[in-house]
């Protein structure tokens, strides 16, 4: 999907969302009772957040990415810039505030399976004022990473730079973070977005059906153009309206699922960019998922493109036309 003005960006992906410090314990399979101890054997201490994580997964792939959000003038948030530098993300749009950055204590069993303990810090003032308006209108994709985890940001003012997007020729993205009261904060965004690939667990939650096939059909009907669910074990079923594709995933072994959903949305948007078909698009996707989920931390084992694309061509998984 090229834009009218698409010559004219200077940025390929825009993520404006969450930023946080993980840190990540493992193997933690219970929780300690009162006034006892539970010990493990693996720390590790990796930047985090939607906004992070998808950035730094398409830097990685090989886009041109720019990173807005807000963290403290902690020295978690020092790790945090440094890290998005690294990686080569334009950060001149990330505000400071007097609040801690955004932290999480991530707790990983056997099964890679993650519990978190989060507190949001400086993602929650997070608001307008803090955009770079004339970045974003420069930008190919605008991705909304962690909405409705921004009560400063969530509601009008996504609708209103969704809006805006729309009116630049931004091609639009957004991704929520679960939470069961999250309807009313996604349902006025869904005609205003081009891809939108939540999970199935969140779309319970904004579509009220449990069923994948229903929570699709749902979106393209409220006017999201390209629509999907991930289901995690189960694939992802994704769609433009004109085609639908039910895709199983690639055997790797889970050591974390910390960021997958994440870097499906990278390889994805990639892709995307370069005018693949749809299923060449979700198959690179799931490939991008397939390395994060081999490695501890949300970013930690993704390859660049031609390691991704060689990984597909090495591995082949299930394809099937869907009817919805």
């Amino acid at each position: 999907m090229r834009t009218q003005n698409d010559d004219e960006k200077q940025i390929d992906l825009t993520c404006a969302g969450i930023l946080v410090l993980d840190l990540y314990g493992k193997e933690i399979n219970a929780f300690p009772g009162k006034g006892t101890s539970i010990y493990f054997d693996t720390l590790a201490t990796n930047p985090g957040g939607c906004a992070y994580n998808t950035g730094v997964d398409a830097a990685r792939l090989g886009l041109h990415v720019a990173v807005q959000g807000r963290v403290g003038k902690d020295a978690f948030a020092d790790i945090m810039l440094n890290a998005l530098q690294d990686e080569k993300i334009h950060t001149q749009s990330v505000s400071r505030g007097e609040e801690n950055t955004g932290f999480s204590f991530v707790m990983i069993p056997d099964d890679g399976q993650r519990r978190i303990y989060h507190t949001r810090g400086a993602n929650k003032s997070f608001g307008p004022s803090h955009l770079d308006l004339d970045a974003i209108r420069h930008s190919r994709v605008l991705h909304i990473a962690g909405a409705t985890l921004m009560p400063a940001l969530d509601g009008e003012p996504i609708f209103e730079l969704l809006q805006f997007c729309r009116d630049h020729g931004v091609i639009t993205s957004l991704d929520p973070v679960y939470r069961e009261d999250i309807a009313d904060l996604i349902l006025p965004a869904l005609p205003l977005l081009d891809i939108f690939l939540p999970n199935r667990q969140e779309s319970v939650h904004i579509t009220g059906f449990a069923e994948p096939e229903d929570q699709l059909k749902f979106y393209l009907d409220r006017g999201v153009k390209i629509a999907g669910i991930k289901m995690g074990e189960d694939g992802v079923l994704i769609s433009d309206g004109s085609e639908c594709f039910k895709l199983g995933i690639y055997p790797e072994e889970v050591v974390d699922t910390c960021g997958a959903g994440d870097a499906f949305i990278a390889g994805f948007i990639y892709s995307h960019l370069r005018q693949w078909s749809l299923l060449n698009s979700a198959r690179f996707a799931s490939a991008t998922a397939a390395f994060c989920v081999k490695t501890l931390g949300a970013t930690t084992g993704i390859p660049d493109a031609a390691a991704v694309s060689d990984y597909v061509e090495a591995h082949k998984i299930g394809a099937a036309d869907y009817r919805l």
